[in-house]
């Protein structure tokens, strides 16, 4: 059982390929909001994760005062906060908002766009991803601002950049069934990296991707996510991933900084949340799928993990909506 996708399932992972630049040196962008990005893609975005995936050339990209980052073929670069950036031939190139080169998609239709002067070529896909935030608060918190993978290999780019092709008419309008064709060509990009960096974490790091990457860890964490609702006891999650109770306690508390059921507990009172948000299901239902024997109780733990009873939390999530 895969915990990353177990958990990128249950956040409610959306994407959107919005971009296909041919770019010419000297050329430079510059994204000051990614939410303007999504609009014709993902409806109520509010500064989604995006990436920059380079199908052929190089680049430079540039994040506040970080070094700059050079990008090339088959790299991509995800910036999961969806932070102000800029990206280029070269990183004193002039910069021009990339939201004043693209005009307004038609359909969710991946937008094409000859940008730059005459010089050496590069072709970036640019996509968006927006998730759950109230089951996505661990995942962003434990991504770094900047995460750059290559994609050569397993993930091989030139049959994704195939596929995409596949999607689309002559004039980069989607084919039936383009739209979800490009969706999940995006959705899977940043699987992939995220994927690719969660392999990469050293051994003896700690914190939830540790825990992911962990071969015990990340089973139980599998498990909890997949079938939240069931009766889990750190005995139980330990017969199942082939540890002893302690021994699966210890060293869950070690990578996350919390007891496997504690962070049982949050997950679902997560779930809740989004129940709550976007279903029309009773206080007393949610509190019973939560694992809770009463609502009286579920009321009490859910104000101290959120702030506001089960209700009015409701009622102002729904506004927000």
């Amino acid at each position: 059982m895969d915990a990353l996708s177990e958990v990128l399932r249950a956040v409610r992972l959306t994407g959107a390929a919005i971009l296909n630049a041919d770019c010419g040196a000297p050329w430079g962008m510059a994204v000051v909001s990614t939410t303007p990005l999504a609009r014709g893609h993902i409806p109520d975005a509010d500064n989604p994760a995006v990436f920059h995936l380079v199908v052929s050339g190089e680049c430079w990209l540039m994040v506040g005062d970080a070094a700059p980052l050079r990008l090339r073929a088959g790299d991509v670069a995800v910036l999961a906060q969806g932070d102000a950036h800029r990206i280029g031939d070269k990183p004193e190139s002039e910069t021009v908002a990339l939201a004043s080169l693209i005009r307004a998609p038609i359909a969710g239709e991946l937008v094409p766009m000859v940008h730059g002067g005459s010089g050496a070529r590069t072709h970036v896909i640019t996509g968006i991803a927006a998730a759950d935030r109230r089951l996505a608060d661990p995942l962003h918190a434990a991504l770094p601002p900047v995460l750059r993978a290559n994609l050569r290999g397993a993930c091989a780019v030139d049959g994704l950049v195939d596929a995409v092709g596949l999607a689309l008419s002559g004039n980069e309008a989607p084919r039936p069934g383009g739209m979800a064709s490009l969706a999940r060509f995006a959705e899977l990009i940043f699987i992939e990296a995220i994927r690719r960096h969660v392999e990469s974490i050293p051994p003896g790091a700690t914190g939830w991707l540790a825990g992911l990457a962990d071969r015990y860890v990340g089973r139980a964490l599998a498990l909890m996510h997949a079938k939240p609702g069931d009766d889990w006891t750190v005995e139980k999650l330990g017969r199942h991933v082939g540890l002893s109770r302690s021994a699966l306690a210890d060293r869950f508390t070690h990578l996350l900084g919390e007891p496997p059921i504690t962070y049982l507990s949050h997950w679902r009172l997560r779930l809740a949340a989004q129940k709550l948000a976007l279903t029309h299901r009773s206080v007393e239902a949610i509190a019973t799928e939560a694992g809770y024997e009463s609502a009286n109780a579920f009321s009490h733990a859910f104000k101290r993990a959120f702030g506001k009873p089960p209700t009015v939390w409701r009622k102002k999530a729904r506004v927000r909506k």
